[in-house]
């Protein structure tokens, strides 16, 4: 079962790749103190998996909003009673291993925003929500390192102790 998913995820890949849709990020990025770069908006993927999504919360929890920046947090629906960061708060479902984002992230235009900073906090790969990613306008795109990350983020973090990668995002952003 396992190597079918792997194998179709492979095909999936490659029809996106052969019609442009997704091409693997070969720009340079600079990320020094002197950047000119402002970082205004940003939009934050939470874990979908319980365990991560509290590690990240918790790793999060201090994160205050800025006068100048606007947080947009897209989590699992099933965790927003625990949710209590400032900022636009989006819900997603999962169902039957695909993930269907709120009807209130497209009325408000989000997928049409240009952001400046994605994350994607989720360790294990997900072909729904990496699409999506993908499809969202951003300079910066940061995920976890595995084996289609080259395809979706142009910043890439390894997994070896989630609390320790998610405080490296968490500093990006303070």
């Amino acid at each position: 079962m396992i190597k079918f998913k792997t194998i179709q995820t492979k095909i999936k890949l490659l029809y996106l790749k052969f019609t442009g849709k997704i091409k693997k990020s070969n720009s340079t990025i600079e990320i020094h103190q002197s950047n000119n770069k402002s970082i205004d908006n940003i939009l934050i993927f939470f874990p979908i998996k319980e365990e991560s999504f509290r590690v990240a919360l918790y790793t999060f929890r201090k994160l205050k909003k800025k006068k100048n920046i606007n947080y947009y947090y897209v989590i699992n629906n099933i965790y927003k009673h625990h949710f209590n960061l400032t900022g636009h708060v989006f819900n997603f479902y999962k169902t039957n291993k695909k993930i269907k984002i709120d009807e209130t992230f497209y009325e408000d235009r989000i997928i049409n925003k240009s952001f400046d900073m994605v994350i994607d906090l989720n360790n294990e790969f997900n072909f729904d929500l990496c699409l999506l990613i993908n499809n969202i306008k951003s300079y910066y795109k940061v995920g976890f390192k595995g084996n289609y990350s080259d395809y979706f983020y142009n910043i890439q973090l390894e997994t070896d102790v989630l609390e320790d990668s998610y405080n490296k995002i968490y500093s990006m952003l303070t």
